[in-house]
């Protein structure tokens, strides 16, 4: 993108602090779990029952990685970024291992290196592992999370086997259809009312099968892969230092038996935010789908609902009709008065791409109730900011086009560690519109707070918010999922 010389305006805005403990603010989980725990009373407890499957191998690794828990494990340096993992008990976390499921492992190879077809061997250990989920969730009390460690040959026949085979192909059903039509010199018109043959499923995402799984049997689950649970090598990592591994497992698994790690400030009370991304549908001949994240003020509990096919305009940039629209947005105040007690009074939709006119529309019926209502579009341009001195730019720059477009680095240097934790240079989140009455500083703010709700791990941010963090992960799992899946309607499952 090519732009004319001009004087921007450049701000940087204040870092959102979260709360843990008994609402005490601070600028980072790590320290915040370490110095007071996770949010709550100072004087609760915490047990997570768990359930484990994997093989004879697997397992053993998994409970001596369990067991480490318990104990210091230092960083890898003495920073901010790598800060020592104190233990279980300075969280007051007990995690109990309730039950196993074994998988013989001799077994499941076998049927594996005989197995030509990769989408076969994902079906085969999908349903062996479905069988120890099912017996898992039977048993009374049913574990809080489910812990799967693959087994080597499961990882090895149906992760590493993945590299290559779980892209989306180009051309849609439709599109090849057509092809093999004028191929044989058929004309179209021939099939003028006939319905188009369907696409056969054939799983190639085996962590996707499994999240649908477990959403049908409503516990989540945490996947372990092999290396995780192998000793960390600094010479050759295939993984995080084993702190950083540890802070990761344990806020993902504190979240997924329903407790909240944090809760961050910066958002404004009775406010609903919604995320809806895009993702490419494989049993779908139009091939393109919605999918609608959803996080609410200070308690920011994540939601899933599952849009209908999107529409494709003539640059090829997804949008959703105005009837889906309005649905979409009086679904997510119907389940934010579920959840509340009380309809919110400002609605934030955060959308992967512009907004037309339809969708304006829709979102304002949609929003009636609602007495503001503010459209936020992101992209991508590839721009990006160069910065005297040895770092790159803060995270918080906040810069303001001349299209009116803002650039706002989530990601970069972070002055609270003192280091850009990235590989690469950072590039801005880029917010090509901004419709709505409140000021986009705030709007940014907002932005830079949801960038430190991934429950998922414990970092300090991530660079996309939540909203659209959240549902282009959704949108991962269902493109890959079984026809027919059961969406679970939270975050946890999908995780």
């Amino acid at each position: 993108m090519q732009l004319p010389r001009f004087q921007p305006t450049v701000r940087h805005l204040d870092e959102p602090h979260i709360e843990v403990g008994e609402g005490v603010a601070i600028p980072e989980p790590k320290m915040g779990w370490t110095l007071i725990g996770p949010l709550g009373s100072q004087s609760a407890s915490y047990e997570i029952k768990l359930g484990l499957i994997g093989d004879a191998e697997s397992l053993e690794r998994t409970r001596e990685l369990l067991e480490r828990l318990n104990h210091t494990t230092y960083g890898k340096d003495k920073s901010f970024l790598h800060v020592d993992f104190p233990g279980l008990d300075r969280f007051r976390t007990k995690l109990t291992v309730k039950w196993t499921a074994q998988i013989d492992g001799d077994d499941v190879k076998k049927q594996l290196e005989h197995t030509g077809s990769f989408s076969e061997r994902v079906e085969i250990a999908a349903r062996i592992i479905k069988e120890k989920i099912k017996s898992l969730v039977e048993r009374d009390p049913q574990p809080d999370v489910l812990i799967l460690a693959y087994p080597k040959a499961v990882d090895h026949y149906c992760i590493e086997g993945a590299v290559g085979r779980r892209g989306i192909p180009r051309k849609t059903a439709l599109e090849k259809f057509i092809e093999r039509m004028r191929a044989q010199h058929i004309t179209l018109d021939h099939f003028f009312g006939t319905k188009l043959p369907e696409k056969p499923y054939r799983p190639v995402d085996l962590r996707a099968v499994v999240k649908a799984i477990c959403m049908e049997y409503n516990v989540p689950i945490q996947i372990l892969r092999p290396y995780t649970t192998e000793p960390y090598d600094p010479d050759q990592p295939k993984r995080e230092d084993d702190a950083t591994t540890f802070w990761n497992l344990i806020v993902a698994l504190f979240y997924k038996a329903n407790r909240l790690p944090w809760r961050v400030r910066g958002l404004m009370q009775d406010t609903c935010y919604l995320g809806i991304s895009f993702f490419r549908d494989r049993g779908d001949s139009a091939n393109v789908k919605t999918a609608l994240a959803q996080v609410f003020s200070l308690d920011a509990e994540g939601f899933v609902f599952k849009g209908e096919r999107a529409l494709i305009d003539e640059s090829n940039s997804p949008h959703v009709s105005r009837d889906e629209a309005t649905k979409l947005v009086r679904y997510a105040i119907e389940v934010y008065k579920r959840n509340k007690n009380c309809p919110p009074n400002r609605v934030v939709v955060h959308k992967t791409s512009r907004f037309d006119d339809d969708e304006m529309n829709g979102f304002k019926a949609g929003a009636e109730g609602a007495h503001e209502l503010d459209l936020v579009a992101f992209g991508t341009r590839n721009v990006k900011l160069i910065r005297w001195g040895q770092h790159p730019p803060a995270r918080g720059t906040f810069v303001r086009l001349p299209d009116k477009s803002v650039l706002l680095y989530t990601f970069g240097y972070i002055p609270y560690l003192g280091v850009y934790p990235g590989p690469h240079i950072p590039s801005p989140l880029e917010i090509l519109e901004h419709h709505g009455d409140t000021p986009i500083e705030t709007i940014c703010s907002e932005i830079l707070a949801l960038t430190k709700l991934n429950w998922n791990n414990a970092k300090f941010c991530t660079k996309a918010p939540i909203t659209i963090g959240f549902a282009r992960r959704v949108g991962n799992i269902l493109r890959e999922a079984p026809p027919g899946t059961k969406v679970g309607d939270r975050f946890k499952f999908y995780m």
